[in-house]
């Protein structure tokens, strides 16, 4: 009998010391189990935050999704990696076709204090607009006349978006001499002429190059008579010609002449990429550019 007894009290202490080896067993797997929750819920977070950024993000692109993607993309890369600390910028001629939106997308996604948007086509629309922001001054002027750039200041970037190659007297190039004076960053983007080495003044090719290498309807009454009434006064400016008109399409602008100006400015590129071809011509290509001040 006392051997069955001491047998049971053995058998009742093992089965103890397996119940506490289970009890441990069982803590740690609770441990663990607590420690991958833990983790999980961190995951899910991180996974929550991303999407309530993306979330923002997506949100804000579906708000200005009118505009030009490449051109948000081009706003972004500069405020976001180039000037991350900027909070002053002007967009210049910034109306046609999207009332300003460049400089409301980047009003509203960036800490900007201060923003500019210079044309001479200042409309309702815009007007209407600008009253929802109290860091928005619109100039209704020439951007290139240094009566325009003497409101400005200095700036961290401006916007030259599909602009330049309309810019006469002053010309392209001496727009750009004018802006490096007050901004450190230039946001670029602009058709670019492919046909030739060297940047040329479209009028100079003759009438039916002209409307080749320009986005006009070559039928309508008023571009087949282009170059015959070139001479003729504009309706926005009493002393400027349709010829120096920024209203057509003036240059064919190489790349290799805007980076030899901007280094001569004092400015190194910082991002460029080629686009592809501008809507329906073969000798012009849509290429981005960020140029910041050395």
């Amino acid at each position: 009998m006392i051997k069955d007894f001491i047998k049971n009290q053995i058998r009742k202490t093992g089965m103890v010391r397996a119940l506490e080896m289970d009890n441990e067993k069982l803590k740690i797997q609770i441990n663990n189990l607590e420690k991958i929750n833990n983790l999980e819920k961190e995951k899910l977070k991180a996974a929550e935050d991303k999407l309530r950024i993306v979330g923002v993000k997506d949100q804000l692109r579906e708000k200005y999704k009118y505009l030009n993607p490449h051109k948000l993309d081009l706003i972004d890369l500069a405020f976001q990696k180039i000037i991350p600390n900027a909070d002053s910028f002007a967009d210049l001629g910034g109306t046609w076709r999207v009332n300003g939106g460049y400089t409301f997308y980047t009003i509203d996604k960036y800490n900007i204090k201060s923003a500019f948007l210079v044309d001479t086509n200042i409309n309702d629309p815009l007007l209407s607009k600008v009253n929802e922001y109290g860091n928005v001054t619109l100039i209704n002027d020439n951007f290139g006349e240094n009566i325009a750039i003497d409101q400005l200041g200095e700036l961290d970037a401006i916007f030259l978006f599909d602009v330049l190659l309309h810019q006469v007297k002053p010309d392209w190039d001496e727009i750009l001499k004018r802006y490096s004076t007050i901004c450190n960053c230039m946001v670029i983007f602009n058709p670019e002429f492919t046909n030739s080495d060297n940047t040329v003044r479209l009028f100079d090719l003759g009438h039916d190059e002209y409307l080749e290498n320009t986005p006009y309807d070559k039928d309508h009454p008023t571009y087949k008579s282009l170059l015959e009434n070139m001479n003729e006064i504009t309706n926005y400016d009493s002393e400027r010609m349709l010829r120096d008109s920024h209203e057509l399409w003036q240059w064919g602008i190489v790349d290799k002449d805007l980076y030899t100006k901007m280094k001569d400015l004092g400015f190194s590129l910082q991002f460029y990429q080629n686009l592809g071809n501008f809507p329906d011509l073969k000798n012009f290509e849509n290429h981005a550019f960020i140029f910041k001040k050395d």
